[in-house]
């Protein structure tokens, strides 16, 4: 199996848990997670990437094409994630009392996984 799967969907899988992780907690709101903060969307472009890891040929990695589509999905899904990261930042920092969670430190690590999964599979053995 070619590396750029394995990579892909470890990713994809972190980025999907780190929705249910709290991404601030406020003193009037309590703890928002990934759901409630809108990060669910970085889903949206890994989801093709996703699918082309889970299907094809096993062995090789993507046609120059393919490796295009998956940088740029891959990189949208790292911009909006670096997006909701900044806009928990934003948040905590105009509350007093406010902290930071885990999620969006999470959601970042899943997306920038999933972009280097996408960069191995220019690979092609």
């Amino acid at each position: 199996m070619h590396p750029w799967r394995i990579v892909t969907l470890v990713g994809a899988g972190f980025t999907a848990l780190s929705l249910p992780f709290p991404f601030a907690t406020l003193p009037a709101l309590g703890a928002i997670n990934g759901i409630e903060a809108a990060a669910w969307p970085a889903l949206l472009p890994l989801a093709p990437i996703v699918l082309a890891a889970v299907i094809g040929d096993r062995s090789r990695g993507l046609r120059p094409d393919g490796v295009v589509a998956a940088l740029v999905a891959a990189s949208a899904a790292v911009l909006y994630a670096a997006f909701k990261l900044t806009d928990a930042v934003l948040a905590v920092r105009a509350a007093s009392g406010a902290s930071l969670g885990t999620g969006g430190f999470v959601l970042v690590g899943g997306t920038l996984v999933c972009l280097a999964g996408a960069a191995t599979a220019a690979v092609r053995t």
